[in-house]
């Protein structure tokens, strides 16, 4: 599966590549919502987004709205990640799975499992 991973924390994205790599999956990642809406734009699209809540540059739930708007990226699966423990639907019902911060490897792969696209 190829994911695109969003997230400003070299640690928190560092471990979610490795940990991806290691079971198969093409990765890429972007430090910032800026860099990670381009990345939306190149092709092949990610078939699978992993969003800090919390970026330098904008709130992840902002871009997760205009992944929403977008018809290119509006069926994409997304896991957000975020250190508030808010509910799914408090990011306006747009991610498919919110993943508190800290979560553990386990957590991690149940969530991506569940995320599989077929």
């Amino acid at each position: 599966m190829r994911v695109l991973i969003v997230d400003d924390d070299v640690g928190v994205a560092g471990l979610l590549r490795t940990v991806l790599v290691m079971d198969g999956h093409e990765v890429s990642v972007a430090a910032d919502g800026a860099a990670g809406r381009s990345r939306l734009a190149l092709p092949p699209p990610p078939e699978l987004l992993i969003l800090d809540r919390m970026l330098p540059d904008m709130d992840g739930a902002d871009l997760l709205a205009q992944v929403r708007t977008d018809p290119r990226t509006a069926r994409l699966p997304v896991l957000m990640i975020s250190a508030d423990r808010a509910p799914v639907d408090a990011y306006g019902g747009g991610a498919t799975h919110v993943l508190a911060k800290p979560f553990d490897l386990a957590d991690l792969r149940a969530a991506l499992s569940a995320l599989r696209t077929p």
